[in-house]
């Protein structure tokens, strides 16, 4: 029940942010749909699209540092800590929320530029013979779903080494800054040099394919994303233990 709290506390606290940001999206799809000039610049529908999808996970991890920043100015740490609720609880539950708003604003951001989309060239759509084809179709899902989770996934570690970049710069008196730097670039670096080496250990899960018949098929090994993920687990109770038994308020 906890968890559950933690979670819509951090929910509340952000949702103005992310609806402030969702109306400057639609926007943006608006004066591109009157102002952009001709419809059928592929560069600027495509700018339209991804930008807000990177503005949104800089945004969140943003997020992920000033949460705890500000726990530690308003003193709220301190209720944190004398909830009875482990420390990688706490992070996880405001990672939870970051996600979940994240996801909402990724939706919204889809359905602005699909109305975008379809008001700007909706008789084209529907007229191309490229929509009702099934290969299209399907490479288009797979490469949507594919782009997603892979989106998502480092999104969720970036904002575990932001956590973990805050939580270290607190275990020193002078200088956060600077050691809050380091430990984002050596947590970064450790990812990066064990990540190929459990992928090589994994070795025997299955390849997954990326993309289709019409960009092309890439098939990627998994066992690097499942390193990446048992990574991040381990980030995860780090991160805990040095929010709950290390670091000093």
């Amino acid at each position: 029940m906890g968890f559950r709290r933690l979670v819509r506390k951090e929910i509340r606290s952000l949702f103005p942010l992310f609806a402030v940001y969702g109306g400057a999206v639609t926007a943006l799809h608006a004066i591109v749909m009157f102002k952009g000039g001709p419809l059928g610049n592929e560069a600027v529908q495509i700018v339209a699209l991804l930008l807000p999808f990177l503005f949104a996970s800089a945004i969140v991890i943003g997020i992920g540092y000033f949460q705890l920043s500000t726990e530690w100015k308003t003193n709220s740490i301190y209720l944190l800590l004398s909830l009875p609720i482990r420390g990688w609880k706490v992070l996880l539950a405001k990672l939870g929320a970051l996600l979940l708003l994240l996801g909402a604003t990724l939706l919204w951001i889809a359905a602005s530029y699909s109305l975008f989309l379809l008001r700007s060239a909706g008789t084209a759509l529907f007229t191309d013979q490229e929509w009702g084809d099934h290969s299209f179709r399907s490479t288009l899902s797979n490469l949507a779903g594919n782009s997603l989770w892979m989106y998502l996934l480092s999104v969720v570690l970036l904002v575990m080494l932001v956590q973990f970049a805050f939580l270290s710069g607190q275990l020193v008196a002078r200088f956060r800054w600077v050691m809050a730097l380091i430990a984002f670039f050596a947590g970064t670096w450790v990812i990066y040099r064990i990540a190929p080496f459990l992928s090589d250990v994994l070795s025997w899960l299955p390849d997954f394919s990326f993309g289709g018949s019409l960009s092309g098929i890439v098939y990627l090994h998994s066992g690097l994303f499942a390193a990446l993920v048992l990574l991040g687990v381990g980030l995860a109770w780090l991160n805990g233990y040095l929010f709950e038994k290390v670091v000093e308020v």
